[in-house]
């Protein structure tokens, strides 16, 4: 039997660093610490160290060890693995996040017959099997859930999902500490001028996330201006990341374009930087984004997905378009000039995240729909 009619499965298809991830790693800790559901976690791939760190917080961690395509045996194996998780402990409801969880679930979850919410975090553009994939089974999602309203109208023009379907619950970030981060400890990590003026981003360093467009809008500037700096917090060790380190060497700006890594300590890199800049080509709702405006940082983001609601249209930060190399540097070179406008948009965008995309919101929003669904179920 389902044990009180509370229980979750989260389910995931990974649990590595990422927006996404950090997402369910926050949002199931928070569930469990509320008391109201019982959740448990299943994760495609490996759980890591953030699946540790949910099993020290009492939450029971399945490791469904996908090992291969999805369309294929391996697909079918994690399959079968996930419906013996469903039958050994039934959950009253089952929440997906990532296409690969999204589809298994609702296979899974239509078998068991247990309602599914699965989510949609990113524009898919381009993912025109995925979109398919979406089309066919998104008659046994009992709701889907976009992370901002720009997600909301692509899912229903492109997966023609049904509108009574679809939620917008934006994301939500646990802000009581990202204002009081040290930023000092970095600057002096990093060995820069008590002076200088650090433009930075958050995020994992891929193509998508844009920072070889950063790099080409900060390079004239760092050529130009000894006393500004560049510092990108995210895995190093990617393509991308070694391309820009060596893009950097070849310019003569290694000591001021910095590719930090993975970092624990994201309230003291968020008050390091007196400018952050949100490159992406294509976001949802950027968590990195509502950290920064959380912080009280002067912004600079592409207008693409959420980015244009989170910021108010540019009320709380400049946008510019995507790849836009010169529109970026301007907009940058604009705020660094002016201690008074980064001040401004700063409060603007802190007093906005407050409002709108603190984690307790996101969880009264969410718990709101489980409620809906399992009432329908």
């Amino acid at each position: 039997m389902r044990d009180d009619g509370r229980s979750v499965l989260i389910l995931t298809g990974s649990l590595r660093p990422g927006g996404t991830e950090i997402a369910v790693f926050r949002m199931a800790l928070a569930l469990k610490q509320r008391g109201r559901y019982s959740p448990q976690v299943a994760v495609l791939a490996g759980s890591g160290a953030m699946g540790q760190q949910l099993r020290d917080g009492g939450i029971p961690v399945h490791d469904l060890r996908i090992a291969g395509r999805l369309y294929g045996p391996a697909g079918v194996v994690t399959y079968l693995r996930l419906r013996r998780v469903m039958r050994a402990w039934p959950p009253a409801l089952v929440h997906t996040f990532l296409f690969d969880a999204d589809l298994l679930g609702l296979l899974a979850a239509r078998a068991s017959r247990i309602p599914t919410i699965t989510t949609r975090r990113a524009i898919k553009r381009g993912k025109s099997a995925q979109l398919t994939a979406y089309r066919w089974t998104n008659r046994w999602a009992a709701r889907i859930v976009a992370n901002s309203e720009e997600v909301r109208r692509f899912t229903l023009e492109a997966e023609h999902a049904p509108p009574y379907k679809v939620s917008v619950i934006p994301n939500g970030i646990d802000l009581a500490n990202l204002g009081g981060g040290n930023g000092r400890s970095l600057r002096q990590e990093l060995g820069l001028p008590s002076q200088a003026l650090v433009v930075g981003t958050l995020g994992t360093v891929k193509r998508v996330k844009g920072q070889d467009v950063l790099f080409q809008a900060m390079l004239p500037i760092l050529v130009e201006r000894r006393d500004v700096f560049a510092v990108v917090a995210g895995e190093a060790e990617s393509p991308l990341a070694r391309e820009l380190r060596e893009r950097a060497h070849k310019e003569g700006v290694a000591d001021r374009f910095r590719l930090l890594g993975n970092r624990d300590d994201i309230a003291d890199c968020l008050a390091a930087f007196d400018v952050f800049v949100l490159p992406s080509r294509s976001e949802g709702m950027s968590n990195a984004l509502i950290e920064a405006m959380a912080a009280g940082r002067a912004i600079v983001a592409t207008r693409v997905g959420g980015n244009a609601e989170a910021l108010a249209d540019g009320a709380c930060g400049q946008l510019v378009p995507p790849e836009d190399v010169l529109a970026m540097r301007a907009a940058v070179l604009a705020l660094l000039h002016s201690s008074e406008h980064r001040a401004r948009l700063g409060a603007a965008a802190a007093q906005r995240a407050h409002a709108e995309y603190d984690l307790s919101t996101m969880l009264d929003r969410t718990e709101r729909l489980y409620e809906e669904v399992l009432a329908q179920a």
